[in-house]
């Protein structure tokens, strides 16, 4: 008798775990509307790399989750025509040891969901749903679910209700222009040739002006080989632009004085000059008349003598030149000097105090004696070819210009047809130069002849491998034809390489790849960029996207951009404003966009996309 009665209870006791396992469920399923959350991010889905990536973040709040229970979570892509089922996880109680998944506490927790499906056209407008099923744990111990199907299959297992996560799939990712990626034109290293200078430094005796060329800083090396070469500039091989001379005077005499020895000085190097030029025509004259034939008239100085320009500059003492030679020196109570020297308040006593200086540092000598001086310079006129000489030989004499030349021609003209002339002619004359071939690339990308323009690219490539430009113009093809992985590879060896365009032609891909803040640092240099301006849109910020449209050249796109813009601020009236301006392949593309599913049934929305 008492066993029947332990066995009644015993039978008892788990007939009401049973039951009360039964009721948890149902208060599951009775409490799934509200105290379950599930957060599709971003919402609409988007596609990128013909993938859409499901990023699910679910919640539940307190005494929702049964400590014995099981959940399968495996939402579905529900679409026009059929459905998808996406990856089953599961969720468990924090008494449903047995199985394996993520713990929910009896306090309420989260969890994350990913998966990443193929796209096709047919889900554009699909709604991505879930409805979970609850379980006893301890029904499936050692056959755990795995799907919900599975999960359904469990003794007093129930659905826990319907829900839609988000709805639509978003194609503005693939709003980007794969076209607009920028090329790299190989540029000319073209300087106009500068003047030259033939310079040289006659030195005097102290107090005198006089020419003295057994004066030892006169008889120099140095100093012989500077008279040469200023001699040579006389020859009138080249045309002769000026001729300075800057005198000075040591500043230990009086003010006048070596005011007088500097004007003294300069006249000395001026007829120095006058007197080596007249050397040099009186050589020319022999030249000419050697061996002149009976009869002919013979060449006089006057017939080669030239009007020589003088300036010039006498600047009396040199203060600034000793103190800073004196600064810079070894000379003994270096400092006591200078203080002596600077802390005179007249000139006539700081006169009077150099001379007394001299007296006991005999050693300033040594840095007084190059102040008395005369600097000469002859400036030489470099003959350079006109912008439109250039112009003229680069396209009916290319051989007579330097490669610099030829290439900088090619820039005086915005045609593209003659650019293309000009570094074609630059291919020819100069074969070996990669940057002809480049070129001839840079103008066929421009005018979106992609296959000419791989052809010349590879010349280019063999004469310069891994050079930063042809690089990024390779990037640029590759891009055109949506090879991304090949034209990541070219942008980022590019880059590497120093080319600055190439940051900015990854954009596009960024873009496909999701990462819309890359996108964003990239073309940050690039205001008004249409590509910029979508990234912005795509990273949510509306602000820096509409101050990027407003500078952007008016096009069907940029309006198109401008509509999303102002779908996703909730402007209606700036939404068909802009879809009227657009063109028929953007108005079409609107009618079944999920940007803009707030005003698609609107009569406004109607008439400003047929």
């Amino acid at each position: 008798m008492k066993n029947n009665f332990l066995k009644i209870l015993a039978m008892l006791v788990l007939a009401s775990v049973l039951v009360a396992g039964c009721t948890n469920l149902n208060n599951m399923v009775r409490r799934h509307a509200t105290d379950a959350e599930y957060v599709q991010t971003p919402d609409p889905m988007e596609k990128h790399n013909d993938q859409v990536k499901i990023n699910i973040t679910g919640s539940y709040k307190p005494n929702f989750f049964h400590r014995r229970a099981g959940v399968i979570f495996q939402p579905e892509l529900q679409y026009e025509g059929g459905s998808l089922l996406l990856k089953p996880i599961t969720l468990r109680g924090e008494s449903a040891t047995d199985l394996q998944g993520t713990t929910i506490p009896r306090s309420g927790g989260n969890f994350t969901y990913t998966d990443v499906i193929p796209y096709k056209p047919e889900y554009k407008d699909a709604k991505l749903v879930v409805n979970p099923t609850a379980f006893p744990a301890r029904r499936a111990r050692g056959n755990a679910p795995t799907s919900n199907e599975e999960a359904l299959a469990v003794r007093n297992a129930r659905p826990l209700g319907e829900k839609i996560i988000a709805t639509g799939i978003n194609t503005t990712p693939l709003l980007f222009d794969h076209l607009s990626a920028q090329p790299t034109l190989g540029r000319d290293n073209y300087k106009k040739p500068e003047n030259i200078f033939k310079k040289a430094t006659l030195f005097f005796v102290v107090d005198m002006t006089n020419l003295n060329m057994r004066l030892e800083a006169n008889r120099t090396e140095a100093a012989r080989q500077a008279f040469a070469e200023m001699e040579k500039a006389l020859d009138g091989s080249q045309e002769i632009a000026s001729i300075q001379i800057v005198a000075w005077a040591s500043p230990e005499g009086e003010l006048a004085r070596n005011n007088n020895l500097s004007v003294g000085r300069a006249r000395t190097a001026e007829k120095f000059i006058r007197d080596m030029y007249k050397k040099v025509i009186d050589e020319q004259v022999r030249e000419r008349n050697r061996n002149l034939p009976r009869g002919a008239r013979r060449v006089t100085a006057r017939d080669l003598t030239k009007e020589l320009t003088f300036t010039l500059d006498p600047r009396g003492e040199d203060w600034d030149g000793f103190m800073t030679a004196l600064r810079a020196s070894n000379i003994r109570d270096r400092d006591k000097i200078i203080n002596v020297i600077q802390s005179s308040p007249e000139r006539a006593r700081r006169e009077q105090d150099m001379r007394n200086m001299i007296v006991i540092y005999p050693e300033i000598e040594d840095y007084l004696w190059p102040l008395r001086r005369a600097e000469m310079s002859i400036e030489l006129v470099v003959p350079a070819k006109t912008n439109e000489e250039m112009s003229t030989l680069a396209l009916n004499n290319p051989s007579e210009l330097t490669v610099e030349e030829l290439f900088f021609a090619a820039t005086l003209t915005e045609d593209n047809d003659t650019q293309l002339q000009i570094h074609t002619a630059a291919t020819e004359v100069y074969p070996n130069d990669w940057r002809g071939f480049n070129n001839i690339a840079f103008i066929h990308i421009q005018n979106q002849n992609f296959d000419a323009a791989e052809t010349a690219l590879q010349q280019a490539n063999t004469l310069s491998p891994n050079n930063g430009v042809v690089l990024n113009n390779l990037g640029v093809i590759a891009l055109s034809k949506g090879n991304l992985i090949e034209a990541k590879t070219y942008f980022n060896d590019a880059r590497s390489k120093g080319n600055t365009e190439a940051s900015g032609n990854l954009a596009p891909i960024y873009i496909k790849e999701g990462d819309y803040v890359t996108a964003v640092s990239v073309l940050s240099d690039r205001p008004g960029d249409l590509n910029l301006a979508l990234a912005q849109i795509l990273s949510g910020n509306l602000v820096a996207a509409k101050q990027t449209l407003s500078v952007a050249p008016d096009s069907p796109r940029a309006n198109y951009l401008r509509a999303i813009v102002a779908a996703r601020e909730d402007n209606a009236n700036e939404v068909f404003a802009n879809l009227r301006r657009t063109n028929a392949e953007y108005k079409k593309r609107a009618q079944t966009d999920v940007e803009f599913r707030k005003f698609v049934n609107q009569v406004e929305f109607v008439n400003a996309t047929r």
